[in-house]
């Protein structure tokens, strides 16, 4: 039998110092019933006014469980950030797109629930 549950992800973008000059960790939640078999961020595109900054990256994440999350990505926030996943849950496979404004500059972030922290979140359903 196919899986028809919709894969519900989040980005929550929370700031976080390790000591590694960027200043902003990209955690991925699985807000789905069923697990993540794979999740692939496969493209970091910045943009600052018209110029554009592409990144093809490799990052991938097996067996994410529902209700669970895994940093993915560590950035600076300064620019106009889009995160670009492929994944796959029960034979599905789906592109999600996660768009976030220039981190620096946002004052009022919220609690991240699952995480003990603030940040900003972008959702994405497929």
């Amino acid at each position: 039998m196919e899986n028809t549950a919709p894969i519900r992800c989040r980005i929550a973008a929370c700031p976080e110092n390790l000591g590694d000059g960027r200043s902003w960790s990209f955690h991925l939640f699985n807000d789905g019933a069923a697990p993540l078999d794979l999740a692939v961020l496969h493209a970091v595109d910045g943009e600052w006014g018209d110029r554009s900054y592409p990144q093809a990256v490799d990052v991938h994440v097996q067996n994410l469980a529902p209700g669970a999350h895994a940093r993915i990505w560590r950035d600076d926030g300064e620019f106009r950030t889009e995160l670009k996943l492929r994944v796959s849950s029960g034979g599905r496979e789906a592109q999600l797109r996660f768009e976030f404004p220039k981190l620096y500059l946002q004052r009022r972030l919220q609690p991240i629930t699952g995480l003990d922290q603030t940040g900003w979140e972008v959702r994405a359903e497929a």
